[in-house]
């Protein structure tokens, strides 16, 4: 019994029995295991002089072969399932009971006991039970089995390598022939595993497989269930092709606008999967066709639509940011801002969600030249308010730690654009927003966000605001720190993404170079920061007059000044 029939046993006097006898058995294993295995290793020869009928001798066998199959877990210590399977023929039946038998019984013992050398066996008899010469009800039978071969643990997929032509070809076969939804989800099902489990082997079969996609969607009108599984098929497919799966950008849009689109009324059932098809293709991909561009207009509604997608569909704007960030923001740029400044703007959302915002608009500020992205920036009001939470310091530490990185950011990235907005600012406000941003220093562990932060404090006194200036007694000792940890400068934490697969080597290089060469190039790591620092200081000293600039640094600790200047030097 499959565990959903094990459910309803109870509704179906079959399933009953069935149910009754392997809990007997399993309750007085010590006792019944043992004589039941010498019922069932009992082989079928000299029946040709047993006196029973035909019929009576095919209703024996099916016991015994049912047996076998249900309790293959407690005959595991008393059955050699192997060499049971080399001294018993697949022999013809009424109905083809017998082949469908025993394709069910390689399924049910492949899971608990048959050695890694004896499966291309099982390989063998199955895709012999799925050929078209057979029963429709025996090869999807042998086709199930078969895909408990390739989900079980000891699954080799170099093994397997020979097998995967013929398989390919039953799962066509069968595909081609049955007609009931349920059916075709569970024959769609099996070519996924395969899919999956065989990574790039797969390659040489993907034209074939993509071919199969448009008449199975036909036929999936309506069905929604059926449609996610193609849906899921489709993005195992692109998951194996890597780099290669970029040609079938048009192909695959439509079905993703489709299962994402928040004006149709499949979404509810379709949208999960149809970002999770979505964000595959654009890591996969190594450069957007217009069909994908036009999916961005779909991004700012689906980021307000729901917590349980948000984070994938954040995902998606980085993928498009990382591939082409000015050709996103031509078009989309301040849409996608707005959403995501409503996005940490929310109170009520968790501060992971508030920091997965800050997150995608961090890569934003680094991949989006100012010229493209600097105006989105300020439309869409995000400096204001993340400039807000940290002079009303009404969230948690933990919380604003991510506005103030942000805040950071774009100091190091777009620095006129902060001078301005710092220098626009009333001193005493100004003020308050210094002290906070650099008490928030403390609060961040991460060594290069601590340099961010120390980088965006360097950007900041290049002003003439008094409010700012006002911190810099606070500011040196950060400054120190900084420079005095000499290893920090040499430390690089990955940004590659934690939800790519381990086991699509090739596959993850697209999404992975990407992040990898942002990350190389990040000021964090890159910047010298005592040249940043010099620069900032000489800035500062030019803007506010060599008397005024004397007084400022006065208020700084003669040790701590000491020690910055000694440092710089």
């Amino acid at each position: 019994m499959t565990d959903e029939e094990s459910d309803f046993w109870n509704f179906d006097v079959r399933r009953c029995a069935e149910h009754l006898f392997t809990d007997l058995v399993s309750q007085e294993r010590d006792r019944l295991a043992p004589e039941l295995a010498k019922l069932v290793m009992q082989t079928d020869e000299g029946a040709t002089n047993d006196s029973r009928s035909p019929i009576e001798q095919h209703f024996r066998r099916e016991g015994r072969y049912a047996a076998l199959g249900l309790c293959a877990n407690d005959l595991y210590d008393h059955v050699d399932f192997c060499k049971w399977l080399g001294q018993h023929r697949v022999e013809e039946s009424p109905m083809g009971v017998a082949k469908w038998r025993m394709a069910w019984l390689v399924g049910k013992w492949v899971v608990v006991k048959f050695p890694a050398d004896q499966r291309p066996h099982a390989y063998t008899l199955l895709l012999e039970l799925a050929q078209s010469d057979e029963l429709l009800v025996v090869r999807i039978e042998a086709l199930s089995s078969l895909m408990r071969c390739i989900d079980d643990w000891d699954f080799d997929p170099e093994q397997f390598a020979p097998f995967l032509k013929p398989a390919f070809e039953c799962i066509t076969n069968v595909l081609a022939k049955v007609d009931m939804p349920e059916t075709r989800m569970r024959v769609v099902n099996f070519l996924s595993s395969i899919v999956q489990r065989m990574q790039r082997e797969i390659v040489p079969y993907a034209e074939s497989i993509i071919s199969l996609i448009p008449p199975l969607w036909q036929s999936a009108a309506g069905e929604n269930m059926y449609q996610t599984t193609i849906l899921v098929l489709i993005t195992k497919v692109i998951e194996a092709l890597g780099a290669q799966s970029t040609s079938l950008q048009s192909f695959v849009a439509p079905l993703v606008r489709h299962s994402t689109d928040l004006t149709d009324p499949a979404h509810v059932y379709l949208i999960e999967d149809g970002i999770e098809l979505w964000l595959i293709l654009i890591r996969n991909a190594t450069a957007l066709d217009s069909s994908l561009m036009e999916l961005l207009q779909l991004l700012p509604g689906l980021l307000q639509y729901s917590t349980e997608t948000l984070r994938k569909v954040l995902k998606v704007v980085e993928g498009y940011v990382l591939i082409d960030a000015p050709g996103v923001f031509h078009n989309n740029g301040l849409a996608i801002v707005e959403a995501l400044h409503a996005l940490v703007s929310d109170t009520n959302l968790t501060v992971r969600a508030t920091a997965a915002g800050y997150n995608t608009l961090n890569m934003i500020v680094q991949c989006v030249p100012f010229e493209a992205g600097g105006k989105a920036i300020i439309d869409s009001n995000v400096l204001w308010t993340a400039f807000t939470f940290i002079v009303e310091k009404k969230e948690a530490e933990l919380a604003l730690v991510h506005h103030a990185g942000f805040l950071s950011r774009i100091a190091v990235h777009y620095p006129q654009l902060f001078r301005e907005f710092v220098l626009a600012q009333e001193a005493t406000l100004a003020s308050t927003f210094a002290k906070n941003w650099v008490d928030l220093f403390d609060d961040v562990g991460n060594v290069a966000q601590r340099r961010l932060f120390a980088l965006g404090f360097a950007v900041a006194i290049a002003t003439t605001n008094d409010g700012i200036l006002e911190a810099l007694p606070l500011m040196v000792p950060v400054w120190n720190e900084i420079m005095s940890d000499t290893g920090s400068s040499l430390v690089y934490f990955s940004d590659v993404d934690d939800d790519l697969p381990d086991d699509y080597g090739e596959v993850v290089v697209a999404e992975n170079k990407r992040r990898q060469l942002l990350l190389n190039a990040d000021p964090a790591h890159k910047f010298d920061i005592k040249h940043v620092l010099a620069d900032s200081m000489n800035e500062c000293e030019r803007l506010n007059g060599a008397d005024r600039f004397h007084a400022i640094v006065a208020r700084v600790d003669a040790a701590d000044f000491e020690d910055f200047k000694n440092q710089l030097s």
